[in-house]
């Protein structure tokens, strides 16, 4: 059995990276699985390319903007970066666990305003402006912005099945390590599926997606 080591640091893009070869690597009837692996949680779920990265609230008339930073953000996170900029409390995000809904809670005047953006899609909220002292989403929170799996993709191998349809996916988990955290896998027993050449490895692509095969952003921090 031969290890590869593969590492995406000197990579334009560490979600999706190429390793070529100097001396191809001769195969015949080969098998390949994934032994360990280490990924940081630096995805953003509220980005400015998403769209999501202004929470606008009114005193009365007065629009004032809070801009958010791209980053992996939990809810209590998001309601720590509102009371940095507000200092009184007088917008306080939460969740309800009871129905797994956000909640937010509002000073006499003061008001929450979706109507621009896509934050409120995260949140669960609708569309439009809130301005009651006890806001309750009406949607179930999508705080992950959709990645609810990882898949880990090889293209030499042969197609393993994805539901109803053949996939070179290598590898998948479901993430629950929290933003920043250094995700590390190492299977005691991998699975080994069969590599689709027959000659010569001259090159591997590597990369990962979500469940709805989505290239996952990395932010250039690199994985192996």
């Amino acid at each position: 059995m031969r290890l590869l080591y593969l590492d995406s640091k000197n990579s334009e893009k560490s979600e999706d990276f190429k390793i070529e070869f100097r001396n191809p690597i001769p195969v015949k009837n080969a098998t390949i699985a994934l032994k360990s692996a280490s990924i940081w949680v630096s995805w953003h779920n509220i980005d400015k390319t998403f769209n999501n990265h202004i929470l606008t609230y009114k005193i009365g008339i007065e629009t004032h903007p809070i801009p958010l930073d791209g980053g992996n953000y939990t809810v209590r996170d998001l309601n720590n970066t509102i009371q940095n900029t507000l200092k009184k409390g007088e917008v306080k995000f939460g969740i309800n666990f009871a129905t797994s809904r956000n909640v937010f809670k509002l000073e006499s005047g003061y008001s929450i305003d979706f109507s621009q953006g896509e934050l409120h899609k995260i949140l669960g909220f609708e569309q439009r402006k809130y301005d009651q002292p006890e806001e309750t989403a009406r949607y179930l929170a999508n705080i992950s912005r959709g990645i609810d799996d990882i898949h880990i993709h090889c293209n030499i191998i042969h197609g393993t099945l994805y539901n109803d349809r053949t996939s070179d996916v290598l590898y998948s988990f479901t993430p629950s390590n929290p933003p920043g955290s250094l995700i590390k896998i190492d299977e005691i027993n991998p699975l080994f599926v069969s590599v689709n050449r027959s000659d010569y490895i001259h090159s591997i692509r590597m990369y990962i997606t979500d469940q709805d095969d989505n290239i996952i952003n990395l932010n250039k921090q690199s994985y192996l």
